[in-house]
């Protein structure tokens, strides 16, 4: 048989098919192909609740002696494959995990094993992989193969069919709605019409739909918070809470506390109990903003948490559950700090089994026009006036900036130039004199306390000198901004609820 044969053969025979028989066509189709490996093929796919891999066809080794492998297996070649999302060859006897060789076991293969992820094309993400068994050097002559390629098309399209089909079987008619409530909300909520738009648009759908960790990545200001929100908003979470935590605006010593809680005498000041972001988080979503910036001594903490779905308050002796979900974002190369020693490589493959790249404004300018009515038509909403007019001219000026700060730059540029427009609305003129000196745009900040400023207390321990610092530095903004808590906590980069804490630890009360 011709290798046109073959694949004319697997596509009529998944016609019609579900999901599973797909796979065992599939399988089948393989075997009749000339440059097929002469030992083990499995094929498995991804459960409901993204918690395991399990067999669903194979070829010369029946499906029942084949093993359940679990998700949270991350050194296992197919769930590798997975996360990474590409193929991953290995050699039988360089592994000794009891998962793989008794998986190796089961397909009685050779010296190789090689494990590759299939993708739904509807929804871009793996839902499946294959594992073939043989000579390592064969394995390498099948993958490279064209047959072999065009074959990988054919089950990803019918496997994205199957997919489908099922959620249409195992969903109730009256589910629907709430799906298609998530996605007008992602398109109400995501402006720009850009190609990098709909994209983000449809990456953000699909990862509402999902059960699996997400993570983030994108510029400073593209708006990963927000696509985070949205994410939760949109799933069937969404009647839980969406707990953030930026684990770069607060203190590294803070951040266990923050997560886990802490019982009553667990530290100095511990009078009662406190539940911390993942116990609110149960049946929601925990967001962690620039997870990157998480102390390393944590890391193993929250991987055991992620994998166990069990925590332990600060002080506490039992453990407690929580079932939530994690989606995470950073602005830093995970890869770096993970080569870099900074980040653990098994937490880095267990957040991100989805990504999400959120593109920077100057690779979506012509949805520049759409942002800028938005943000006006808020900033009116909030006045209750009506939205200040823009000109042309103004808006093919914001579209040539490059933007180092996104999508938070234009917005702060729009509402400064707002504040300042005439009755004849904001120009291209206001618009040029804000770019050129982005400094007149803000009041300016007073003079800040500076450590060489100070004298020096010999008397005062490290944590006592920050607390001082930290105090002057606070007080001194909170005057700025009149006691507004929010804008104090903006204009620090800080979430308001550090803010609130520094506060209440700093004796800064309620005044400024």
């Amino acid at each position: 048989m011709t290798a046109l044969q073959a694949l004319q053969v697997v596509q009529a025979t998944l016609r019609g098919k579900d999901a599973n028989d797909t796979a065992c066509a599939w399988m089948a189709a393989i075997g009749r192909m000339p440059v097929a490996p002469a030992a083990a093929l499995a094929c498995y796919r991804v459960d409901d609740a993204a918690q395991s891999l399990y067999p669903v066809a194979g070829l010369q080794v029946p499906v029942r002696e084949l093993p359940v492998i679990s998700m949270a297996d991350l050194e296992h070649p197919a769930v590798y494959c997975l996360v990474q999302r590409g193929p991953c060859l290995v050699s039988a006897s360089s592994v000794s995990q009891p998962s793989v060789q008794a998986l190796i076991a089961a397909m009685k293969s050779g010296p190789g094993l090689l494990a590759i992820p299939v993708v739904d094309v509807a929804v871009p993400r793996a839902i499946a992989v294959v594992l073939l068994a043989g000579p390592a050097e064969m394995l390498r002559r099948f993958q490279r193969s064209p047959e072999w390629v065009g074959l990988v098309g054919v089950l990803q399209h019918a496997l994205a069919q199957g997919n489908a089909q099922l959620r249409i079987d195992r969903v109730p008619a009256a589910s629907s709605e709430p799906m298609k409530e998530g996605a007008d909300l992602i398109r109400s909520n995501l402006v720009g019409q850009s190609v990098p738009a709909r994209r983000l648009r449809a990456e953000v759908l699909a990862a509402a739909d999902s059960r699996l960790a997400v993570l983030i990545t994108g510029e400073t200001g593209t708006g990963k918070d927000h696509a985070a929100s949205l994410i939760h908003r949109a799933s069937t979470r969404r009647d839980g809470a969406f707990v953030p935590l930026n684990c770069a605006a607060i203190a590294p010593e803070l951040i266990a506390a923050e997560l886990f809680g802490a019982v009553k005498g667990a530290y100095t000041g511990a009078t009662s109990d406190r539940p911390g972001l993942v116990a609110a988080a149960d049946g929601g979503t925990l967001f962690l903003d620039e997870i990157g910036d998480m102390p390393f001594a944590l890391q193993g903490t929250l991987l055991r948490v992620l994998n166990e779905k069990t925590y332990r308050p600060l002080g506490a002796v039992r453990e407690r559950a929580s079932d939530f979900r994690l989606v995470c974002a950073t602005h830093r190369p995970l890869l770096e700090s993970v080569r870099e020693g900074r980040f653990r490589q098994d937490l880095y493959f267990r957040i991100r089994q989805l990504t999400l790249v959120v593109p920077p404004l100057r690779e979506r300018r012509t949805d520049i026009p759409l942002l800028v009515n938005r943000i006006l038509a808020r900033l009116a909403s909030g006045s209750g006036n009506a939205a200040i007019p823009i000109s042309e001219c103004a808006i093919r000026r914001l579209q040539q900036h490059d933007y180092p700060g996104n999508i938070r730059e234009l917005a702060t540029l729009i509402e400064v130039a707002a504040e300042r427009a005439t009755c004849n609305g904001i120009d291209a003129e206001m618009v040029e004199l804000l770019l050129q000196k982005p400094l007149t745009c803000a009041p300016a900040m007073p003079p800040e306390p500076m450590i060489g400023a100070v004298p020096p207390d010999h008397s005062l321990s490290l944590s006592e000198a920050r607390d001082q610092f930290e105090r002057g530095i606070i007080s001194s903004r909170l005057r700025h901004f009149n006691g507004s808590r929010a804008r104090t906590a903006r204009s620090l980069d800080i979430a308001r609820r550090t803010l609130l804490y520094k506060c209440k630890r700093l004796g800064l009360g309620d005044a400024p």
